[in-house]
């Protein structure tokens, strides 16, 4: 008994091609110069071929396919016009329409010039022999828009595949930071007040492996009478969002601890990063005097400085050092942040008017001048720390991704000065912004004037109409001492 799914299987094999049922007073008459055109138009190229595989004729709608040779193909075998790894498939078109008068879709690619810079032709060709027609047609499909928006994707592909390992090894990074530390750290939550993640060192203090500290509720690892004092200084720091001390004694082992708790955002929520320390151990973090404090800074993997609330470097890591290119902290401490960090006087203003306002701002950007010249595209983050006397800023600092120097547009010339005093309006006073479109317009002059004189000074000054003594002070005040005037 026949199994009707096979004989499913093979009628839908069959072809199901659509031929015209009314033929008659359509084509009777039709001309030579008529059928030509029916033929060259059904594609973007269409080949006249013996059954041999010898190219009778070409014909292509679109000029641009010129560059590739086409009319060579006259006269040679269709196997010659393609990349050796596209032969057989030229075989396999020619077998499949032998066998059924038509075949199937096959791409072959047919060779560019690499010297030229001119990329192989991509094109999808269905082989056809007509009955009562001496040669076979090829349609061709021209492939190359979407060659192009292939590769599109796959540079886009290879770019999330960079971003996504350049995250997992921060990610990495930082556990391992975070598990390698010194110091006993808590990642509490700010809902339950359970514990998310602890590093070695707590999970030691406790007498425990982390694992068996997550889920449990922090309070609870502290005597009773200390419990509602750990409370309260959870809630007043998720209220207050700044940093709370509190202190406890451990259940386990009556070790009298500091609790340093400090609020962050994560995802959407307010965490807690709680640090212990014990009793006996002095809390040092500022003033760079402690050594806790700068193996934190030189364990972020961004270049770090934390400022006054003037601009004054106080603490700076080896790798923003690594930045400008100076090789002592000395020459750095001490000095305006605005040497070395924004691409004006204004991004700093701008920078520090946000943190007074908001606490923290991130993804801002700006340039950095190293002490060679050389300039470099930058991502700002900073946060104001109110627990010192007087308000300090931490600043990191990422070079800017391909990404972000593709989608960020800066115009040369005043125009841009322009713009970019534009973008600060409502943000800086407008005594601040003319003072600095003061000092870019004069700074602009001198620049010119020194060109044109071939940086001859007194030229210069004569040009500009100041004294001689007036453009050394300008010249200092613009840093432009070592200005020759060369492109």
């Amino acid at each position: 008994m026949p199994q009707p799914e096979v004989a499913m299987e093979k009628a839908t094999t069959r072809s199901s091609r659509k031929l015209f049922e009314s033929p008659t007073g359509l084509f009777d008459n039709i001309s030579g110069e008529v059928a030509r055109q029916f033929a060259s138009m059904g594609s973007d190229i269409t080949l006249i071929l013996n059954s041999d595989g010898t190219v009778r004729d070409i014909a292509f709608v679109d000029g641009t396919l010129e560059q590739y040779g086409l009319r060579s193909w006259v006269g040679r075998d269709w196997r010659d016009t393609v990349t050796s790894e596209c032969v057989e498939k030229i075989g396999a078109l020619m077998d499949e329409c032998a066998k059924g008068s038509t075949s199937h879709s096959h791409q072959v690619n047919h060779p560019g010039n690499r010297l030229s810079n001119l990329q192989d032709l991509p094109v999808e060709y269905v082989l056809t022999r007509i009955d009562g027609f001496p040669h076979c047609v090829a349609f061709g499909k021209d492939l190359r828009k979407f060659a192009e928006i292939q590769q599109q994707l796959i540079h886009a592909q290879f770019e999330l595949e960079r971003d996504y390992r350049r995250i997992r090894e921060t990610e990495t990074r930082y556990r391992l930071i975070f598990q390698k530390t010194e110091s006993a750290m808590l990642v509490v939550s700010g809902e339950s007040r359970k514990i998310i993640d602890s590093n070695a060192a707590a999970a030691s203090c406790f007498g425990a492996q982390s694992a068996k500290l997550v889920d449990e509720s922090l309070a609870a690892l502290f005597e009773k009478k200390d419990r509602d004092s750990i409370a309260d200084s959870l809630q007043e720091a998720l209220v207050r969002g700044e940093t709370q001390l509190a202190h406890a004694t451990s259940l386990r082992d009556a070790t009298r601890y500091n609790l340093k708790i400090e609020p962050y955002r994560e995802s959407g929520r307010i965490n807690l990063m709680v640090t212990l320390f014990p009793s006996d151990h002095a809390m040092r973090f500022r003033n760079g005097h402690g050594d806790i404090h700068q193996a934190w800074m030189e364990a972020v993997p961004d270049a770090l400085i934390v400022t006054d609330s003037k601009g004054i470097v106080r603490e700076v890591n080896d790798r923003f050092l690594d930045m400008i290119h100076i090789l002592n902290r000395k020459q750095v401490i001490g000095r305006n942040v605005n040497t070395w960090v924004g691409s004006s006087g204004v991004d700093m203003q701008v920078l520090s008017s946000r943190l007074r306002d908001e606490g923290e701002v991130h993804h801002f950007l700006t340039m950095v001048r190293d002490d060679l010249g050389a300039t470099r595209s930058v991502r700002l983050s900073a946060t104001r720390n109110d627990e010192e006397d007087e308000a300090t800023f931490t600043i990191l600092i990422a070079e800017q991704t391909q990404r972000e120097n593709q989608w960020t547009v800066r115009p040369g010339g005043l125009q841009s000065e322009s713009s970019d005093f534009a973008a600060l309006i409502g943000r800086v006073p407008l005594k601040d912004l003319i003072r600095e479109a003061v000092d870019v317009i004069e700074k602009l002059c001198i620049e010119a004037a020194l060109r044109q004189t071939e940086n001859n000074r007194a030229s210069a000054a004569d040009l500009l109409g100041v004294s001689r003594q007036s453009l050394y002070m300008k010249l200092r005040r613009h840093d432009l001492e070592d200005f020759t005037g060369e492109e």
